[in-house]
C-alpha cells in the first residue's frame, strides 16, 4: 500500500496519495476537534429513468460509471430487471430473473444518451442498448496497463447457468464481451448472492470483490459482506466475511422478526486506503412463503448507505458515527425508501466526488406502481466525505512520524471562518527550523487545494521523517497531499 505499516517507532512510508482523516491511522495526537461525517448533496431529480420498452419499469446502478479520458465523455453500465415471461421479447433471454445489463453515456454526467448498439433483438429490432442477458451487478474494470483485448474486465452475477456463481469477462471496448473459460467463479450451491462490486489495486495488482453472503446472525438468516481476492481475476480465494450485523443494527426493532442486514457494498480504493458505501436494510417485515405480487418483494423496510474503511480490504470497520452517507430523502421524493444500492466506485469530476446510485421512492417491498426505481446521482466536495473540525477555542492535529516525499504540500480545508497554520516537527516532537506555525503563511479561505507555504520554504524538505501539525481555528480539515514535480 502505499501508506506502510511500520513497526512501533518507525515512521510510515506515504507517496503523493491523498491522505484522508477518516480514522487515526495517521494521526499521532488530536485536541479541541472533533471528527464530522458529511452526507452527500443530491440532485433534485434522478439522472436515468427507464423510459425504454426494453428496461421495463426500472433501472439500477449495479454497475459502473466511467469516465473516459480518451472520449471525453462517462460510460456507463447498468441494469434492468423485466421479470419472468419475457422470452418472446427477447430471444435468448432466460426464465429466471430477466435481468440484462445496459449501456449508457453522457457528456455532462447528468444527461444520458442510450445508444442503438444493435447486438441484441427484442421486439423484433436490434435498436437498442442491451449489452448482455441473464447477468446482474455488472463490475467493469479499466485497465489501462493491460493487453488490448483484456482492457475492460467485468465480473457479474450469472443467472443463465443453472450452477449459481459469478462471471467473469473481458473486452477491447467495454461493448463486445468475451468471457473467461474458468465461469463461472465463487461458485454456491444453495444461496442467491448477486450482488458484487469490484476494487482493483493497481499497486499490488490484487483485486477484491465484495459480495453479499447469507449468514445466521442474532438467530436470523442476514445477508452480509464477504470478500474474495484475486491476482488475476480468474482464480479467487474462498469467502471471508468482512462485516456482520451487530446490536447497533439491531437497536430499532420493536417485534421479534425486524433484524438490520446489508444490502450489498460499494468497497472501492481512495487514495490509498479502502472505503465502502454499505446499504444497510431495516427488515421491518419478513413474508416470504406467502403470496405476494409477481413484482413485489417479500422483503420489506427502509435502505439508507452507511460508511465503511479499511486500509487492507480485508480488516474493514464501520465509522463511528452510523448516519447516512448518502441519506434517504423527504416523503414523498424519488428516493424517499431506498438508497437501494450504488455503482462500484465514484467518479472524481474537478473539485467534486459524483456518486452513482439507486433510488426508490418507496420502502423495499412497496408494489410497482407507485413504486418507481431510478438512477440518481449524490456528490461531495474533493475527500469530503470526513472532516476534522476546530471551534473558535481552536484545535490541534498531529500526525504519527512520516516519511514524505520532497514537494508541495497541499490541504484540503474549509478556514473561511478562522485560520489554518502547518507545522513541520521532527520524529521527536521538536519543531523544524524555518517550517514553524509562526512562519507558515495562514491559510484563510475554502479550497481543496491550498499550497502550504513557509518564509523562504517551498515544499517540505523529504530528508527524514517528520511530524505534521495542523493549527485550526475554526476550520475545516479533509485531507492533505504532497506534490512533487512531474
Amino acid at each position: 500500500m502505499g501508506l506502510q505499516n511500520a513497526a512501533d517507532g518507525e515512521a510510515l512510508s506515504i507517496g503523493t496519495e491523498t491522505q484522508l482523516f477518516v480514522d487515526d491511522v495517521i494521526v499521532g495526537a488530536k485536541s479541541g476537534v472533533v471528527r464530522t461525517l458529511h452526507p452527500a448533496q443530491k440532485l433534485d431529480q434522478p439522472v436515468l429513468l427507464p423510459d425504454r420498452p426494453w428496461e421495463g419499469k426500472r433501472v439500477y446502478i449495479y454497475g459502473t460509471v466511467h469516465y473516459d479520458e480518451d472520449a471525453r465523455q462517462f460510460r456507463m453500465w447498468y441494469l434492468t430487471r423485466l421479470g419472468r415471461g419475457q422470452q418472446q421479447r427477447a430471444p435468448g433471454l432466460r426464465e429466471r430473473q430477466g435481468d440484462m445489463i445496459l449501456y449508457a453515456t453522457s457528456e455532462d454526467g447528468i444527461h444520458w444518451e442510450k445508444p442503438d448498439l444493435g447486438l441484441h433483438e427484442f421486439d423484433g429490432s436490434r435498436q437498442n442498448n442491451i449489452l448482455i442477458f441473464d447477468k446482474h451487478s455488472p463490475t467493469v474494470i479499466v485497465d489501462e496497463t493491460a493487453d488490448r483485448s483484456e482492457r475492460y474486465k467485468m465480473a457479474a452475477w450469472d443467472w443463465s447457468r443453472e450452477q449459481f456463481g459469478y462471471w467473469v469477462a473481458h473486452s477491447a471496448d467495454g461493448l463486445v464481451w468475451n468471457e473467461y473459460d474458468v465461469n463461472p467463479i465463487l461458485m454456491n450451491t444453495e444461496e442467491t448472492l448477486e450482488t458484487i462490486t469490484v476494487a482493483h489495486d493497481r499497486q499490488n495488482g490484487e483485486y477484491f470483490a465484495f459480495h453479499r453472503r447469507w449468514g445466521d446472525i442474532g438467530g436470523f438468516d442476514r445477508r452480509l459482506i464477504a470478500v474474495c481476492t484475486s491476482r488475476n481475476f480468474l482464480d479467487w480465494s474462498d469467502p471471508e466475511l468482512i462485516i456482520v450485523s451487530d446490536d447497533q443494527d439491531d437497536a430499532w426493532v420493536q417485534d421479534p422478526e425486524q433484524r438490520g442486514e446489508f444490502y450489498g457494498m460499494a468497497g472501492f480504493l481512495y487514495g490509498r486506503q479502502f472505503l465502502g458505501f454499505l446499504p444497510v436494510f431495516n427488515v421491518m417485515r419478513d413474508v416470504r412463503g406467502q403470496d405476494v405480487g409477481a413484482e413485489q418483494s417479500p422483503w420489506d423496510g427502509p435502505i439508507e448507505a452507511q460508511l465503511v474503511h479499511s486500509r487492507d480490504g480485508r480488516t474493514w470497520e464501520r465509522f463511528f458515527d452510523r448516519t447516512p452517507i448518502i441519506p434517504r430523502g423527504e416523503p414523498g421524493s424519488f428516493d424517499a425508501g431506498c438508497i437501494l444500492c450504488s455503482a462500484d466506485r465514484p467518479v472524481i469530476c474537478g473539485d467534486e466526488v459524483w456518486h452513482y446510485y439507486t433510488a426508490i421512492n418507496t420502502m423495499h417491498g412497496g408494489t410497482m406502481p407507485p413504486k418507481t426505481v431510478a438512477i440518481a446521482r449524490a456528490s461531495w466536495r474533493l475527500d469530503g466525505f470526513v472532516s476534522l473540525d476546530a471551534g473558535h477555542l481552536g484545535g490541534v492535529v498531529e500526525t504519527v512520524p512520516l516519511n514524505l516525499p520532497a514537494g508541495q504540500l497541499v490541504v484540503n480545508a474549509d478556514a473561511s471562518q478562522g485560520s489554518l497554520a502547518v507545522e513541520l516537527l521532527s520524529a521527536d516532537g521538536q519543531t523544524l527550523p524555518g517550517f514553524s506555525q509562526e512562519e507558515c503563511t495562514a491559510i484563510r479561505s475554502d479550497s481543496v487545494r491550498h499550497s502550504v507555504r513557509w518564509q523562504g520554504q517551498q515544499g517540505t524538505p523529504g530528508n527524514g521523517p517528520v511530524r505534521l501539525r495542523f493549527h485550526m481555528d475554526t476550520a475545516q480539515l479533509y485531507s492533505f497531499r504532497i506534490e512533487t514535480a512531474a
